[in-house]
């Protein structure tokens, strides 16, 4: 099943959530909604379900206009990131519970019915565990429940809010790969809404971006994560550092460096604001478009040192990722001098963010949006 969304708009009072959305989502894709706490992307989820009807704009079930069917029309299942679960009911009364209160002539015949709520409890691994309540289970056996349950109404959609947001580190990892395989073995068109990075690269087949009821950017998870498209977009899937560069006819400079790190790549002349992330620079010796700055802190995580550098001039604080040195040749040590330069970046021209009323397309504040560079 595929579904398309255009122009929607959803407002609560004064305030709008969603401004204007377009989306196409493939027949058999797992699409994550990935965005912080207010960006729209929960309303968005429960807008496709019909829990929050649209007070503009349409969505579509393959050819059919969903925009106005009920719920139960639309015959979504929808898994909450608390699981809901009734707690006087067994796992398998609970699993099977939208079956049974389906009209007479709809619902399958009891038997039936149970030869489904236990295929499925065997699809999330946990056959034999029918007659058990919810209180006697895991947090993550409930949240396989929740899906079993989601699944057992056959959805021509399946719809998942924060869906392992209440499970701990460990058991989150754990079901992602498991929801991943469960999606190649069941193939339905699934959406789900995270606000955890990781999470979203890790299952999804492409990724929407989302900001304040905008879309920032929509891609496959390598588009998204090597070619963010804005300064946002870049933020959220990574804490960047953040370097003032300047644009000229021969190359793009940091401040303070004598040498470009790259060609202009189609850039007009004129300030920009240079990011990478703490894994993207490399140590260098004399090196003209290299920038220097004194150690403030380190930090041994793993194989990696974790450097906090003071760029010289007034320049900013940064923090780098480095493999562990030799100990032989060079260990780093608060108030070492380092020079520096990004291995890979992404430029841009930033302007002020627009007002959440004004709905366009984010990419166009930027000179080149994405540009994802590799240093020579």
């Amino acid at each position: 099943m595929n579904i398309t969304i255009r122009n929607a708009v959803k407002r609560f009072g004064d305030f709008t959530a969603l401004h204007g959305l377009d989306l196409d989502i493939a027949s058999g894709e797992l699409l994550a909604l990935l965005g912080p706490s207010g960006s729209g992307k929960t309303t968005l989820l429960r807008s496709i379900a019909g829990l929050e009807p649209l007070d503009g704009g349409q969505i579509l079930f393959g050819d059919t206009d969903a925009t106005q069917l009920s719920v139960q029309e639309r015959r979504v299942g929808f898994v909450f990131q608390h699981y809901a679960l009734f707690k006087h009911m067994t796992v398998l009364d609970n699993i099977t519970f939208g079956l049974r209160m389906r009209p007479r002539k709809e619902r399958p015949a009891a038997a039936e019915i149970r030869r489904r709520g236990l295929e499925l409890l065997e699809l999330v691994q946990l056959g034999g565990l029918d007659k058990r309540f919810p209180n006697q289970l895991s947090g993550g056996q409930r949240q396989r429940v929740a899906l079993a349950r989601a699944l057992a109404i056959q959805p021509r959609v399946l719809l998942l809010d924060e869906p392992f947001g209440a499970l701990d580190a460990k058991v989150r990892k754990d079901l992602r790969r498991w929801l991943r395989q469960l999606h190649r073995e069941t193939g339905y068109t699934t959406v789900f809404v995270t606000h955890d990075q990781e999470e979203a690269l890790e299952l999804a087949d492409r990724i929407v971006v989302m900001n304040r009821g905008h879309i920032e950017q929509i891609g496959s998870t390598d588009q998204v994560y090597d070619a963010p498209s804005t300064p946002f977009v870049f933020d959220f899937l990574g804490s960047p550092n953040v370097l003032p560069g300047e644009v000229r006819e021969d190359g793009i400079y940091l401040a303070g460096a004598a040498a470009p790190i790259e060609s202009p790549n189609g850039f007009p002349p004129g300030p920009v604001s240079v990011y990478a992330r703490a894994t993207d620079f490399r140590v260098v010796g004399e090196d003209a478009a290299a920038v220097s700055g004194r150690v403030l802190e380190t930090q041994r995580t793993g194989v990696l040192l974790r450097l906090t550098v003071q760029l010289d001039g007034g320049g900013p604080v940064v923090e780098i990722e480095i493999p562990q040195p030799d100990p032989e040749i060079k260990v780093w040590l608060a108030g070492d001098v380092i020079r520096l330069r990004p291995a890979h970046f992404s430029l841009y021209r930033e302007k002020p963010p627009l007002p959440a009323s004004i709905a366009v397309d984010r990419s166009a504040d930027y000179a080149a949006p994405g540009s994802r560079v590799r240093g020579q």
